[in-house]
């Protein structure tokens, strides 16, 4: 079962951040995923997504063929 963190809990989750835009740019940020926002303006989330191990970076940018080749 995925529990939902509550609005309390995220503003502990992301360090006393009140705003949901700030929270949504936290979670982004710090958890690596961008999080659908519920209707009240806060960030969905679960548990399970911030207690997940992180995963490595993807690569942001792609090999120059030109320079390596």
């Amino acid at each position: 079962m995925n529990a939902q963190v509550t609005n309390a809990e995220l503003i502990q989750v992301t360090g006393g951040l009140k705003q949901g835009a700030a929270q949504a740019r936290w979670i982004e940020r710090e958890l690596g995923f961008r999080p659908p926002m519920k209707a009240d303006g806060h960030p969905l989330l679960t548990w399970d997504q911030v207690n997940r191990t992180p995963t490595e970076p993807s690569r942001k940018t792609q090999p120059k063929w030109k320079v390596a080749a």
